[in-house]
């Protein structure tokens, strides 16, 4: 399955993914079904002992082993197709709430709400969904300059207070900084396979949102409008070494 948030392969059990760290909403639900199947599986075979008396050792054997064959069978195939029928159900709960769910992004896109899309999207289910593809750049980018900001500010915070947010790498904070804008430069690149993903209104919308990343970092990173300007086009380490430097002094 994929991971909703940054859309890489995860198991049904990872509690988190393990490369972005976001919360698998799947592994709870898959956990209390597995909970579920089991305490059926018991009251099942409980019946069939109490219902076996009347049968002589063997057959009681032969009975209570086809049933637990079966009923492994059963909670194989449950849990093999569980994906699948959660994914059709919110596809089809989305689907229903489609023309709701693009007025409300809308809505926060043309305010350029960054945060406010990503929240709402993330809150909703409503990423990497087939009834709701066309805003998966939207999402990425606002999902990145929302973890983007929280670092900025952490740092900015630290900047004042070296006990503020001591748990904290300063260094390890700058590199996922240049990371998130890396993936958010990355995202904005047109893909001529989801041109519905870049329509005039979307780009308009990321490439505020990529101006508004070269603002936070001038304000509170302390580099210069020119390099701001710069950043799209140098490369993930020069960006790393710019803000450590500019950080630094």
């Amino acid at each position: 399955m994929k991971c909703k948030h940054c859309g890489n392969n995860l198991q049904i059990e990872d509690a988190y993914c393990p490369y972005c760290g976001e919360p698998n909403p799947f592994a709870v639900r898959h956990q209390h079904e597995m909970q579920r199947f089991s305490r059926e599986f018991q009251e099942t075979k409980k019946n069939v002992l109490e219902q076996s008396s009347r049968f002589n050792r063997r057959t009681v054997r032969i009975t209570i082993l086809a049933i637990l064959v079966a009923a492994c069978a059963v909670m194989a195939l449950l849990c093999a197709r569980a994906d699948d029928i959660r994914y059709m159900l919110e596809e089809k709960r989305i689907g229903a709430d489609a023309e709701k769910y693009r007025q409300t992004i809308d809505g926060m896109m043309e305010e350029r709400d960054y945060t406010g899309v990503y929240v709402y999207m993330n809150q909703n289910h409503l990423s990497w969904t087939d009834a709701l593809k066309e805003y998966d750049a939207v999402y990425v980018t606002s999902m990145y300059y929302t973890r983007l900001y929280e670092n900025v500010m952490i740092l900015a915070e630290k900047a004042g207070n070296e006990e503020r947010y001591s748990y904290y790498d300063n260094e390890e904070l700058i590199e996922e900084i240049a990371m998130e804008i890396n993936f958010i430069y990355e995202e904005m690149k047109e893909d001529e396979y989801y041109p519905e993903r870049y329509t005039d209104d979307k780009k308009a919308y990321m490439n505020d949102l990529a101006e508004t990343v070269g603002l936070l970092l001038v304000r509170y990173m302390h580099i210069t409008e020119e390099e701001a300007e710069q950043f799209p086009s140098l490369s993930k380490a020069r960006r790393t070494v710019l803000l450590e430097d500019a950080y630094e002094s």
